[in-house]
């Protein structure tokens, strides 16, 4: 993050490390971190951005709680297979050796002299 910001502002990684020096108070005491505040007029609240100040201390007494996925592993089958499955042609209605050539796209059936479109 220093290094990026150094060569945004074509300066030292030093110099600004010393610049967005800063030190906040925690919950579990002082915490050095850099910090970047950016004013915005009298109305609102400057915003700040902070990188660091986060203690890295065990909490011995959290509780992980894995929830439930929301759906099942499902996997449904797709038109195209559905198409085949049916064992008939779209086009003709025959329903002895089917193969793959006789699944169109929609789009196809409706030239002139072919069978209504399937449902």
């Amino acid at each position: 993050m220093l290094k990026t910001l150094a060569s945004k502002h074509r300066s030292t990684v030093t110099k600004m490390a010393r610049t967005y020096k800063a030190t906040i108070d925690t919950p579990d005491g002082p915490r050095k971190c850099f910090e970047g505040v950016v004013e915005c007029g009298g109305v609102k609240k400057a915003l700040v951005a902070r990188f660091g100040g986060i203690p890295l201390k065990r909490q011995r007494t959290a509780v992980m709680a894995d929830r439930e996925p929301l759906k099942p592993n499902h996997i449904s089958t797709t038109e195209l297979v559905k198409r085949l499955l049916a064992d008939g042609c779209e086009i003709c209605g025959s329903t002895s050796r089917i193969e793959v050539h006789h699944t169109r796209k929609l789009a196809d059936l409706k030239q002139q002299g072919r069978a209504e479109r399937p449902v």
